[in-house]
C-alpha cells in the first residue's frame, strides 16, 4: 500500500471497514512511543506461515542456544519469520540544507538534497541466537498442552496465541536505511518496494526521532479499538474539556524554570511577587496559633527558633479547578460569567481540539532536549466525532495553521495533516489533489486475502483539469457520500432521485440496508465520471434516458451551407431515431442509433472493461404491460407500466359509491391524458408535449411519493427494477468460508 502524503493536508476517505482506521493504526503503532504491536497487529495472510513456523518450534528436546548444531535452519527461519512481520517504508524530500538530521539514513555519499528511505521493520528477533531464545520460549510454554488435540483452547494454541499473552515477546521495531535510487518521490509510476540487502544494519531510533514528531488524536471510539485518547509522541491524554487541555498545556509549558525552553521572565517575575505577598500574610494568619505552641516549651535552646512558612505556586495548579474556563456573557465584563459546561457541547469539543493541536505545536517547538524537529505529522481520526456540521467545512485549513509555525518564528520547519473521516462535509472541504480513496480489495485467485488499495484522486482525471473541477465543484454543492458508499446509482432528474430511493425500499430491502450513494447526474455528464468510477470500482448502477432524437434541417449558415439539427421527439415507432443521450453513445454501449437500444444483450448492459469495476446501464425498454410501446422518459415509463393505476385516479367514486376527488396538479394533468388518449402511441405523444412545456416534473413525483407512502400500488418500471436487482447481488456479502 502507498500514500503520497500532501505537503499539507492530506484526507483519507473510503468506505466503511476499507482500512483508514488501520493507516493510522500502523502509523501510531511503528512511529509514536507506548503504543506496542499486538498479534492482531500481524496480516491475517500471514497466519498459516507463522503458525508452521511454530509448529516446527514444538519438536525441540533442548535449548538451542546451547545445544549447538548447523546454523543454516536457523538463518533460513529467520530469514521467514521477518518476511511475515509488518514494515513501514517513510520517504522525506528532504534539502540539501537537512543533511545534519538525515545522514544515519543516507544511502550514498554524494547526496545532495533528495529522497531519504526509511524502512521500518517489527522485529520478534533480529538475529539467530534471538530467534533461537524466542523458538524455545514457545516450545516451553507450548509443551504442557500440546497433546490435548486440535480442539484444545489451552494457551498458548499457536504463536499468535503466545504473543497474546506476551506482546513483549513480539520484539520490537528497527530502522534501516533504503536505497534512494528506487523511491516513490521521483519515480512514483514505477516504484515498487525492494527486500533489504542481505547483511542490512539496522540504525538506531533516536536519530528517526530527531527527524519527525508524531501526535495523534484519536475519536471518541478510540483509535485502533483503544479507549478515546489522544496519544503523542509526548505522551497521553485524552480529548475532553477545553480545561483538561488548557490544564495539560500550563503543566507542561507554563511550570517554568529560570532557564532553558520555555523561559518566560514575566511570568516567573508575577510568581514570585506572588508568592512573596502570600507568605507573608499567611505567616499573620498563623502566627496566633505557632504562640500557643510556644507555651509547651518549644522551640527550647537548641532548637530552630522561629517557624517560617513558604508557598510554592505552580501555575498550572492555580488552573487546575472546575470553574479554570469561564465564559462572559459581555465583553470586558467580570459579572455575567458562566461556566465552561453551560456552553454548547459543539463549542466544547471546537475549542478542546483546536486547543490540542495549539499543544502540540508548542511541544515540538520546546522540545525538553535539542532543536524543534524538521518534520511534524498531525494524525486524527475521525474528527467529525467531536465536531459539529457547521465546523467541518473550515475545518482541515484551520487546524492545518493551528499545528503550522510561522515561518518567522520557524523557519524550514514542515508540518504535515493527516486526517480520516466517514463526513463528505469534512472531505469536500478539500481539493480532490488532498484526497486519497482507501479502497478495499476483494480475494481473488490472485489475492488470498482481502487487500487495501489508496488511490491519490488528484491524479483520477489525469491533465483534464475541467473535468476535476466539474467534480469537485458537483460534490461540494450536492454534498456527496459517493466517496464512503459501497454501491452508488446513477439517476437523471427529480423524479428518479424522489421515487427510486422508495421502490428500493418497497421492493429491495436488502439494497436498502446497504450504503449506496445517489447522484443525481444526467446523461450529458454522467460519463464525466467515469475516470472517477474506475478508481473507486464500486458496484454501481446508472438509469438514464433514450433521449429519442430526430435529425432535421437547420438553419443555412451565412455561405448557404445547409445544417441538420436534433429535435427531441416522442418514441412511437417512427424509424431514423438516433440516441441523444451522450454516456450511451460515448461510454457504453457506444450505440447511436435508436433502434440498437431496443434489445440489448446482457454485454450491452454491463460495462466491465476496467478489472474489478462493474457499471450496469438502465434505460427504458419497450414496455410489455402497454403492448410493446417504447417509452423515452422515466415518467413515460412509470405511466406506462401502471395503466390501470393512473386510470384509477380519475374515478368519480370508489367501489363503495363514495366519492373521489381527482388529483390536481402534474399527477391530475397526466393521469387527464392517460384517459383520454385512445392509444398507447397518442399517450406518448401527448406526454411528450406535456413534459416538454409546462409540466412540473417535481410536483409530479411528490405526488407520487405521497400516495405510495400512504399505500399506494405502484409497480417499479421492468428496466429500472433488473438493474436494481443487479445491484442488489453485487452487495451481497461473499458466502464463501476464508481460506
Amino acid at each position: 500500500m502507498l500514500v503520497d502524503v500532501d505537503k499539507n493536508t492530506t484526507i483519507l476517505v473510503g468506505a466503511n471497514n476499507s482500512g483508514k482506521t488501520s493507516v493510522l493504526a500502523a502509523l501510531r503503532h511503528f512511529l509514536a512511543d507506548g503504543s506496542p504491536f499486538g498479534a492482531f497487529d500481524v496480516s491475517l495472510s500471514q497466519w498459516p506461515a507463522l503458525r508452521a513456523l511454530s509448529k516446527g518450534w514444538e519438536s525441540l528436546t533442548e535449548d538451542p542456544t546451547t545445544a549447538g548444531g548447523a546454523e543454516e535452519p536457523w538463518v533460513e527461519q529467520l530469514a521467514r519469520l521477518l518476511s511475515t512481520m509488518p514494515t513501514l517504508d517513510l520517504w522525506f524530500d528532504a534539502q540539501a540544507g537537512m543533511y545534519h538530521y538525515v545522514a544515519p539514513f543516507l544511502s550514498k555519499f554524494s547526496w545532495k538534497g533528495g529522497a531519504v528511505g526509511v524502512r521500518l521493520r517489527l522485529e520478534p528477533a533480529t538475529h539467530v541466537d534471538e530467534l533461537k531464545d524466542l523458538a524455545w520460549t514457545y516450545c516451553l510454554a507450548r509443551a504442557p498442552v500440546k497433546n490435548m488435540g486440535d480442539k484444545s483452547l489451552a494457551w498458548p494454541i499457536d504463536l499468535l496465541d503466545f504473543w497474546l499473552r506476551e506482546p513483549g515477546k513480539m520484539g520490537k521495531v528497527r530502522a534501516y536505511k533504503l536505497d534512494a535510487e528506487n523511491n516513490p518521490i521521483s519515480g512514483s509510476a514505477t516504484y515498487a518496494s525492494k527486500p533489504l540487502p542481505e547483511g542490512a544494519a539496522p540504525i538506531e531510533l533516536k536519530h528517526l526521532s530527531k527527524l519527525i514528531r508524531v501526535d495523534f488524536v484519536a475519536a471518541q471510539r478510540g483509535l485502533g479499538g483503544e479507549e478515546a485518547a489522544s496519544k503523542s509522541a509526548s505522551g497521553m491524554h485524552r480529548v475532553g474539556l477545553f480545561s483538561n487541555q488548557l490544564l495539560k498545556f500550563a503543566s507542561e509549558h507554563l511550570n517554568v524554570a529560570s532557564t532553558g525552553h520555555g523561559h518566560r521572565t514575566d511570568l516567573i517575575q508575577a510568581i514570585a511577587e506572588a508568592q512573596e505577598e502570600l507568605d507573608e500574610k499567611i505567616q499573620k494568619a498563623i502566627a496566633p496559633s505557632v504562640a500557643e505552641v510556644q507555651e509547651l516549651g518549644y522551640p527550647g535552646l537548641h532548637d530552630p527558633q522561629e517557624i517560617r512558612f513558604r508557598t510554592r505556586i505552580q501555575a498550572a495548579d492555580l488552573l487546575d479547578h472546575g470553574t479554570a474556563v469561564q465564559y462572559s456573557m459581555k465583553k470586558e465584563s467580570t459579572e455575567e460569567l458562566l461556566p465552561e459546561h453551560s456552553i454548547g457541547l459543539g463549542y466544547q469539543n471546537l475549542q478542546s481540539l483546536s486547543y490540542q493541536l495549539v499543544s502540540f505545536k508548542a511541544a515540538r517547538l520546546k522540545p525538553e532536549k535539542g532543536a524543534p524537529v524538521p518534520v511534524h505529522l498531525v494524525m486524527i481520526e475521525e474528527p467529525e466525532a467531536h465536531l459539529h456540521v457547521q465546523v467541518q467545512r473550515i475545518f482541515p485549513g484551520k487546524a492545518h495553521k493551528l499545528i503550522s509555525p510561522s515561518a518567522k518564528d520557524a523557519p524550514g520547519l514542515t508540518s504535515q495533516l493527516l486526517i480520516s473521516t466517514h463526513s463528505s462535509h469534512l472531505a469536500h472541504a478539500e481539493s480532490f489533489d488532498r484526497l486519497r480513496y482507501v479502497r478495499r480489495v476483494a480475494r481473488s485467485e490472485k489475492t488470498a486475502m482481502a487487500t487495501t488499495e489508496v488511490v491519490n484522486l488528484g491524479q483520477v482525471f489525469g491533465d483534464d483539469v475541467a473535468t476535476r473541477k466539474f467534480a469537485e465543484r458537483y460534490f461540494q454543492v450536492q454534498h456527496s457520500d459517493l466517496l464512503f458508499a459501497n454501491g452508488a446509482v446513477f439517476v437523471e432528474g427529480v423524479a428518479e432521485r424522489m421515487l427510486v430511493p422508495l421502490f428500493i425500499e418497497r421492493y429491495f430491502p436488502t439494497l436498502g440496508s446497504r450504503y449506496v450513494s445517489f447522484l443525481d447526474i444526467g446523461g450529458s455528464h454522467a460519463h464525466r465520471l467515469k475516470p472517477l468510477m474506475e478508481k473507486l470500482r464500486i458496484p454501481t448502477v446508472i438509469i438514464t434516458d433514450v433521449d429519442p432524437v430526430e435529425e432535421q434541417p437547420g438553419k443555412p449558415t451565412k455561405t448557404g451551407k445547409q445544417t441538420t439539427k436534433r429535435v427531441a421527439v416522442a418514441n412511437v415507432g417512427q424509424g431514423g431515431l438516433k440516441c441523444g443521450n451522450p454516456t450511451l453513445r460515448n461510454w457504453h454501449p457506444k450505440l447511436a442509433d435508436l433502434e440498437e437500444l431496443k434489445a440489448p444483450t446482457p454485454q450491452q448492459l454491463l460495462w466491465t472493461e476496467t478489472a474489478e469495476c462493474s457499471v450496469r446501464f438502465a434505460w427504458q425498454l419497450p414496455v410489455a404491460q402497454a403492448g410493446g410501446a417504447w417509452p423515452s422518459t422515466f415518467e413515460d415509463s412509470l405511466v406506462l407500466s401502471n395503466l390501470d393505476w393512473f386510470k384509477s385516479l380519475m374515478k368519480e367514486e370508489d367501489d363503495d359509491g363514495n366519492e373521489l376527488e381527482p388529483p390536481t396538479g402534474a399527477l391530475g394533468a397526466v393521469a387527464a391524458r392517460v384517459l383520454e388518449a385512445d392509444s398507447v402511441p397518442a399517450l406518448l405523444q401527448s406526454l411528450h408535449k406535456l413534459m416538454h412545456k409546462s409540466m412540473d416534473k417535481g410536483d409530479f413525483a411528490a405526488s407520487i411519493f405521497e400516495l405510495m407512502s400512504t399505500g399506494a400500488s405502484v409497480e417499479c418500471p421492468e428496466y429500472v427494477a433488473s438493474a436494481l436487482s443487479w445491484l442488489q447481488e453485487q452487495l451481497e456479502p461473499a458466502k464463501e468460508p476464508l481460506a
